[in-house]
């Protein structure tokens, strides 16, 4: 019993990502994602108390599937700068990767108020992804490649950099080619952080 409710909770997890990803948060009702997964109302509710609970569930398992995809790619390197590279670029991927470009323009693009209402998890989506970062930047001031960077500081100002680039690619109709600006972000934040 607990075997089949968890491959239909999966299964209604899949419909609901697909329902969303469609029509977006603010257009999606819960008898959408009933629809498209095929399942009652009542085995809805069994594992959800809405469809800001479901949304919330989608996007925790999105930032844990991306924080450790970020923390496999940015481990294999060597070097802080090779980090912060690496870093930079599985964002890039993001916004890039088809794979991953729809969930990501889902989730950016939530209404103001359901961000406010769930900011503590909003947050501490955030403070992942700089957490990686200031463990680089406090390596790299450590090995003396960013010699006069203050980690927590820094690593919040890249934050802010790389979403806000996320943001500008996700919503241009021609977005700039990844490899130009992945060269310009790593220069620029090298840079930024080396003058400290």
């Amino acid at each position: 019993m607990r075997e089949r409710r968890e491959i239909e909770h999966q299964e209604l997890l899949a419909a609901a990502l697909r329902a969303f990803v469609a029509r977006g948060y603010a257009d999606t009702r819960v008898e959408d994602v009933l629809r498209e997964a095929g399942i009652s109302t009542r085995a809805f509710y069994r594992f959800h108390a809405g469809k800001d609970e479901l949304f919330l569930e989608l996007f925790a398992r999105a930032n844990d599937a991306a924080m450790a995809r970020l923390g496999d790619v940015v481990s294999r390197q060597k070097s802080p700068p090779a980090r912060l590279d690496a870093y930079i670029d599985a964002t890039l991927d993001l916004a890039y990767e088809p794979r991953y470009r729809r969930e990501t323009k889902l989730f950016s693009s939530v209404p103001a108020e359901l961000r406010e209402r769930y900011s503590s998890e909003v947050r501490a989506c955030q403070e992942q992804l700089v957490g990686l970062l200031v463990e680089i930047v406090t390596a790299g001031r450590a090995s003396g490649d960013f010699p006069k960077v203050e980690p927590a500081e820094d690593a919040w100002a890249l934050h802010g950099v790389l979403a806000g680039t996320l943001t500008r690619v996700l919503s241009a109709d021609e977005p700039p080619p990844r490899d130009r600006l992945s060269r310009h972000l790593r220069r620029f934040c090298r840079a930024a952080l080396a003058r400290g």
